[in-house]
């Protein structure tokens, strides 16, 4: 497959998704001022300090009644700048061909419940831990989101928010925007800040837009978990505190509401902070393991990244859910095929100032790979000097030993998978260029760059625990690399 061809076949999905807000705005939320309600409340979050503080009185305008009775006679709403920022109090419900369109600086907050909920959803969700889901059956289509500054004001600082329900009935919904079971789907033009959960949840989906999306402080950015096909993921930005974009097919469960494959999806135009811990991008395939016994391929196919800068790690490789990780781990280990990152300027980041010590490389792989194209990649860095990673590629499984007392036995665990034996094969890397040495600022091409290719092989630890991590006894392979 060539990735010219495929990028214009993924292009082509933003003519399957909703156009943008045209200049004749929706119905203005104002017109049904008269079911704001004022109220007061406590609360720890000083949006003013964007930090928890001392419990406080907040007194504000809840907007949750008009927004709904907006929607419902018009099908669309639009919320103008205010004065001050409005609060709601319950998720806004999308329903086929709503549009929720905000003015760029009107700002929405939410008022903490017993539990942090999503700030938007849509209204055919369909939880579906237990089995396969029918990709989108009965799904919602043509929902559009435009504009505003969203705020869960970080869920009160009580960790992570973003449940589909006061009550907490679907486990594994952690979103400011929690869109699953949708078709034909476009959110624009949002600044996600000091938010609690990921920015956007979306799954179960296909022939969606999300693009210019910008993170303050929020604490993961778009997730995109299985089944999904046909997506465009654009001109995203800013300060996350996990993955900017995580493509996660197979998944924790505390952390997707599906599982299944994810392809033909195209992600470019990402700028995130350089030498930033969190600076990073997820690709998580799996075999998902159902309660009853049942298994569903979670592959990622067909998807193609441009024009990244400031990520430091592509994070390619398996990780067992690190809260049980004897009882929710893929089995086999995930399968990848026709990946193509192109454009990229990696930015690194030190060994001691990362948590993942096991981390040698750019792009960082534990899954098996048929079809891994990497070209036209600019190190800022010089590879392996400085405490920086050493590789572009490295091929293998992953060793980092933890201790807790929730775990049996003698409480230590392993985050990764040190027993994987991962194999890529039809990799081809080509237009690598680092830092030209004695000429700041100057790059010149690589004339090594089968050196930037690694295959990691884990021994156990003979001196576990006293030293770390305890190793493992899996390896790495990488079959006839092509290097341009």
């Amino acid at each position: 497959m060539k990735e010219n061809d495929l990028y214009r076949e993924l292009l082509a999905t933003e003519n399957r998704a909703p156009r943008p807000a045209g200049p004749g705005r929706p119905r203005p939320v104002t017109d049904y001022a008269a079911l704001v309600r004022k109220a007061t409340w406590r609360q720890t979050w000083d949006p003013a300090a964007r930090a928890a503080g001392q419990v406080r009185d907040v007194s504000g305008s809840i907007w949750s009644d008009a927004i709904e009775r907006c929607l419902a006679e018009n099908g669309a709403a639009f919320i103008p700048k205010m004065a001050e920022p409005i609060f709601i109090d319950r998720p806004i419900v999308l329903r086929s061909g709503n549009r929720l369109i905000a003015h760029p600086e009107a700002e929405i907050r939410l008022v903490i419940g017993k539990a942090g909920t999503c700030m938007v959803r849509n209204a055919g969700i369909v939880y579906s831990q237990a089995r396969p889901v029918g990709m989108c059956a009965g799904a919602d289509t043509g929902i559009v989101i435009e504009g505003g500054i969203w705020s869960d004001q970080k869920n009160e600082g009580r960790g992570r928010g973003g449940a589909f329900d006061q009550a907490g009935s679907m486990p594994g919904s952690n979103a400011v925007f929690l869109l699953h079971n949708v078709s034909s789907i476009a959110v624009r033009n949002v600044l996600f800040r000091d938010c609690s959960p990921y920015a956007i949840q979306l799954g179960n989906a296909a022939d969606f837009l999300v693009e210019n999306i910008a993170f303050d402080e929020t604490a993961d950015g778009i997730h995109i978990e299985g089944p999904s096909a046909r997506g465009i993921i654009r001109r995203i930005s800013g300060k996350t505190n996990d993955d900017a974009v995580a493509l996660n097919a197979w998944d924790w469960d505390n952390s997707s509401i599906t599982f299944g494959p994810i392809t033909d999806v195209l992600v470019e135009d990402v700028e995130t902070p350089p030498g930033y811990t969190w600076s990073e991008i997820r690709l998580l395939p799996g075999t998902k393991i159902f309660p009853g016994g049942g298994t569903i391929d979670c592959d990622i196919r067909r998807c193609v990244f441009r024009n990244i800068r400031g990520i430091h790690t592509f994070k390619l490789y398996d990780q067992p859910n690190v809260c049980k990780p004897e009882q929710d781990f893929a089995d086999p280990i995930g399968k990848m095929s026709d990946l193509f990152f192109s454009d990229i300027v990696a930015d690194g980041i030190r060994k001691d100032d990362y948590y993942d010590k096991s981390s040698d490389a750019v792009f960082d792989v534990c899954a098996d790979i048929e079809g891994l194209s990497i070209r036209n990649v600019r190190f800022n860095y010089a590879p392996g000097e400085g405490g920086m990673a050493p590789y572009l590629v490295s091929v293998g499984p992953k060793a980092l030993t933890w201790k807790s007392e929730t775990m049996p036995g003698d409480g230590w665990f392993e985050v990764f998978n040190p027993n994987a034996n991962p194999v890529v094969t039809g990799l081809a890397v080509s237009d690598i260029r680092v830092p030209a040495p004695g000429r700041p600022g100057a790059f010149q091409a690589c004339d090594d760059i089968a050196g930037l290719i690694h295959e990691r092989r884990l021994e156990l630890n003979p001196d576990f625990p006293r030293t770390m991590p305890r190793g493992g006894t899996g390896r790495g392979r990488v079959i006839s690399p092509a290097i341009g």
